[in-house]
């Protein structure tokens, strides 16, 4: 420390303390601003892990009530035999006595929008199920639902897939 001829010290120390201080606050508003920003993505994937969760369990209450109504109908007569392969569908109760029934469109449920896929199923000379080629099996249908959302304007979803098969047959 420099001290002026009268003993005091020097007048710099003021100036240094005020440089410490900006440094001082400096550094904590970069740590604020980091750990904001570490707060607002955990926030967003709170968020986004929460609709995912929401979105999977429609996806498996559908793929359940599918499998219900496949059980409750007669596959070529009025049950998934008799579906247009590639048409969106959705499921609802409906009918006294109440059943499930599959109706051409798509659903949204709580911001959430569900649509169910049937395909026609492929299979080669070993029975085994094939895209290309092969001949068409009629008593298995390929199934996959699809729930879908926007989240600060992005589109996420979740997909389902399954194979059900006429096990009356």
């Amino acid at each position: 420390m420099f001290q002026n001829q009268s003993g005091n010290k020097s007048s710099n120390q003021k100036g240094i303390s005020i440089i410490e201080i900006l440094i001082v606050i400096s550094i904590i508003t970069i740590s604020l601003t980091s750990l904001l920003g570490l707060v607002s993505f955990s926030l967003n994937a709170a968020v986004l892990t929460k609709q995912t969760f929401k979105a999977n369990n429609i996806a498996q209450e559908s793929m359940e009530q599918i499998r219900n109504f496949r059980d409750l109908t007669q596959w070529s007569t009025d049950g998934l035999g008799i579906l247009i392969a590639g048409t969106n569908y959705y499921i609802q109760k409906s009918g006294a006595p109440l059943r499930w029934q599959l109706i051409e469109g798509i659903e949204i449920i709580d911001g959430f929008t569900r649509k169910i896929v049937f395909e026609n199923v492929k299979r080669d000379g070993s029975d085994n199920i094939i895209e290309i080629g092969g001949y068409y099996d009629e008593n298995t249908k390929k199934i996959t639902v699809n729930v879908s959302w926007q989240e600060r304007n992005k589109e996420h979803q979740v997909e389902l897939v399954t194979y059900l098969t006429n096990w009356r047959q």
